[in-house]
């Protein structure tokens, strides 16, 4: 073999791992957000949809906590003061048709959504 062609094969290896990487690293197409149903474990990432049953502020910290009635039941959304629990407050009210994206998370013995972004939060 000459010395071009060995050279070259080493770069293509190191393209072909570079792309290996990249695509297990930023590839998320396998990752779908799943509607929150009774089978939906603490650390998933879970949709919502429904309607706003009460929402009020924590006494301590200024977070916003929302009772959403959906397919399942009614589901506690999570809103800290630093996500837009502000923002978020301002635009809903009771009976208000939701679509929240979060994470699942055990608080209390029982689950609730935790929104992490106030895009994740929107009004229908």
């Amino acid at each position: 073999m000459e010395k071009e062609e060995k050279v070259m094969i080493v770069l293509l290896m190191m393209v072909l791992l570079s792309l290996s990487v990249a695509y297990t690293t930023f590839y998320q197409g396998g990752t779908q957000i799943q509607e929150l149903s009774t089978s939906s474990k603490p650390g998933e990432k879970v949709y919502l949809e429904g309607t706003v049953v009460s929402e009020r502020f924590t006494n301590t910290g200024g977070h916003l906590l929302i009772d959403v009635e959906h397919s399942y039941g009614t589901t506690k959304v999570f809103v800290s003061k630093d996500k837009g629990a502000q923002e978020i407050s301002s635009v809903i009210s009771e009976n208000s048709k939701v679509h929240v994206t979060g994470e699942v998370q055990e608080y209390q013995g029982g689950l609730e959504v935790v929104v992490q972004d106030i895009s994740d939060v929107k009004v229908l």
